[in-house]
C-alpha cells in the first residue's frame, strides 16, 4: 500500500476550505460535494487489487441530485493517476461495481441494506446529510450547510473495509464511531 504524500495535507486543507468560503459566492451545493468527493479520492487509500485498477468508478444509488455536475467535474480529471467513471445505479446489487457509492435521500430501511450489502467490501460510502449515516457503518456523510464541519467520518467502518483514509483527510472531519449513540 502507498503512503500518501505529506504535501498534500495542506493543498488538502486549502483546497477543502476555499471550496467552503467559494461556496456561499458563487457555487451549488451540488457543484461543491462533487469537489469534495474528488478531492476525498485523493486521501483514501484502497486495497492493492482496488489500486491496481485505471479507474475509480463513483455509483450514485437511485436519488441524483448532481445532475450533470459530477460528471463535468470528473471529466478529464484523475485521482490518485485514476480516470473516473461516473454509474447510476438503482439494483442494490449494482452496489458492488463501485469504489464509491453516493446515498442520497434514502429511508432508514433501504440505507441499512446497503449498509449491510457492502459491509465487507471496499468501496467507500457516501451519504448526502442522512441522519445516524456513520453511526450505522457508512463511512462519509455531509452534514448541513452551516455545520462546524462539512462531512464526518466513521474510520472505524472504513478500516473493516480495508480502506485507509488519510490523518489529513480525518483532521477535517467530525469522528464518528460505530453505535454512538448506544449506551
Amino acid at each position: 500500500m502507498s503512503k500518501l504524500k505529506p504535501k498534500y495535507g495542506l493543498l488538502l486543507a486549502f483546497s477543502l476550505l476555499l471550496m467552503a468560503k467559494m461556496s456561499v459566492a458563487q457555487y451549488s451545493e451540488y457543484e461543491i460535494k462533487a469537489a469534495y468527493i474528488f478531492n476525498f479520492a485523493k486521501f483514501i487509500q484502497w486495497p492493492a487489487h482496488i489500486n491496481e485498477q485505471d479507474t475509480i468508478v463513483l455509483g450514485i444509488y437511485k436519488t441524483d441530485p448532481f445532475g450533470l455536475v459530477i460528471d463535468k467535474t470528473m471529466q478529464g480529471r484523475k485521482a490518485q493517476g485514476k480516470a473516473w467513471k461516473i454509474i447510476r445505479i438503482n439494483q442494490l446489487s449494482d452496489i458492488e461495481k463501485c469504489h464509491i457509492l453516493f446515498l442520497s435521500e434514502l429511508g432508514k430501511f433501504e440505507t441499512l441494506q446497503i449498509i449491510e450489502r457492502s459491509k465487507n467490501k471496499p468501496i467507500l460510502t457516501i451519504g448526502d446529510e442522512i441522519i445516524g449515516f456513520c453511526e450505522i457503518g457508512g463511512i462519509v456523510n455531509f452534514t448541513p450547510q452551516f455545520s462546524e464541519h462539512q462531512f464526518e467520518i466513521n474510520n472505524e467502518a472504513s478500516l473493516l473495509k480495508n480502506i485507509t483514509i488519510s490523518p489529513k483527510l480525518l483532521l477535517l472531519a467530525k469522528i464518528i464511531s460505530n453505535n454512538e449513540d448506544e449506551f
